[in-house]
Parts: structure tokens; C-alpha cells; sequence
């Protein structure tokens, strides 16, 4: 009986493990893609390329560019939604964990701007696309962040009594979804943290000289 001699290859790296490596790097370098050129104008080739694989290397992974499309939507979800829950675990007050929400904003823009650039650039392709509401949609987490913070806040008595819950989850989202977009368009990491720590200020109600001069008067 004649065994096949074991290659050096085989005694390598677990196939499972490189095959991991392989798909995390082409959704690293499909989000960057998908953010700096949006989806039309990213081909498979492009991102095969700045990932080190050839075209047909792609679709071992995902049947087409929307399949990838939409993996990069599910894992730029976990990404944030993970990062935002741990950034409010040490906090109990509304206004401190939403700063703490714009801080981590902030340092994630700075580490890889192709998060938030990615996420921008979701409403307006499912726009130019109607399909992608549905391809999109298995990997949409159900996630109520927003309205976990409103809702905690008005149960503990911390929201003013006349103030709607879904009101506030909708000035969260329009703060958090506008900074994004603003530091997006500037593409200045430093001028998007400066607008976060001015609105911080206003959070705090220390933004204006107006306050301290009423105060001493």
C-alpha cells in the first residue's frame, strides 16, 4: 500500500484558518472600496487586486458584488453596534452615554473612516438599487440603541416629563447620523472631532460665555 508523501504546504496553516483570513481581508478591502467609490463604480477585479486575489477568487466566498455588498453591510453592523454598547456599559446618565457614543464615533473615524463611510453611503444605494432592501435585510441587526438610551432615560425619571422618547431617538440618530456624514464629506478626522466636542459642550451647557455671565449676575 503506497501513501501519498505530505507536501510542506499541507503541514502549513489549517486551510479553515487562511480561508477566514481570506474572506476578512476582502471585506476590509471591499468596505474601503464600497466607501471611497460607492458600489457602481467598485468592480470584483479592484478589490481582488488590493486584497492579493484574483476575480474568481471572489465568488469562492460570495455569488456577486451585491452577495459582498451586503457581508459588508452585516459585519460593518457588529462593528458598530458592538462598539457603542460597550462604550456606554460604564455609564448610567443619558448625556454621559451619549458622549460616550460620539467619542467612540470619533476615535473609529479616525482608526478606519471607511465605517462611517460605508454606513453614509447605504441609504443612497438602496435608493439607486430597491433590491438591496431585501438582500440587505438578513443582515440588518435588529438592534434598538437608540431607543434603549431614550427609553432608559425616560423610565428613570432623567428626561423631562414632556419630552417623547421617540422624539429624543430621533435627535440621537439625526445627531450621530449627521456628524457622520459631515466627517465623511470633509474627510478631516480632526475637524469631525472638533464638532463632537462642541456638541458635547452644548450637551453640557457649557458651550457659550452666556450661562457663567447669568450665573454671576
Amino acid at each position: 500500500m503506497s501513501h501519498r508523501p505530505v507536501s510542506v504546504k499541507s503541514l502549513g496553516r489549517p486551510k479553515e484558518s487562511a480561508s477566514i483570513e481570506t474572506r476578512e481581508r476582502l471585506l476590509a478591502v471591499a468596505r474601503q472600496a464600497f466607501a471611497q467609490n460607492g458600489f457602481e463604480a467598485t468592480t470584483n477585479r479592484q478589490i481582488a487586486a488590493a486584497a492579493g486575489n484574483t476575480a474568481g477568487a471572489i465568488y469562492h466566498y460570495y455569488d456577486s458584488k451585491a452577495e459582498l455588498y451586503a457581508a459588508v453591510f452585516g459585519e460593518v453592523q457588529v462593528m458598530i453596534y458592538g462598539a457603542f454598547d460597550a462604550a456606554i456599559a460604564p455609564h448610567c446618565a443619558l448625556v454621559d452615554r451619549f458622549a460616550a457614543v460620539l467619542d467612540k464615533a470619533v476615535e473609529m473615524n479616525r482608526s478606519d473612516p471607511s465605517i462611517a463611510g460605508f454606513v453614509v453611503g447605504v441609504a443612497s444605494e438602496t435608493q439607486r438599487h430597491p433590491e438591496f432592501v431585501k438582500l440587505l435585510a438578513p443582515y440588518r441587526l435588529d438592534s434598538n440603541f437608540l431607543s434603549k438610551l431614550a427609553e432608559e432615560a425616560a423610565a428613570s425619571g432623567e428626561l423631562a416629563p414632556d419630552i417623547d422618547p421617540q422624539a429624543l431617538e430621533d435627535l440621537l440618530n439625526a445627531v450621530l447620523s449627521g456628524l457622520a456624514r459631515f466627517g465623511n464629506l470633509t474627510g478631516d478626522a480632526d475637524r469631525h472631532a472638533r464638532s463632537v466636542a462642541a456638541f458635547k459642550r452644548i450637551l453640557a451647557g457649557t458651550l457659550t460665555t452666556k450661562h457663567d455671565q447669568v450665573t454671576a449676575r
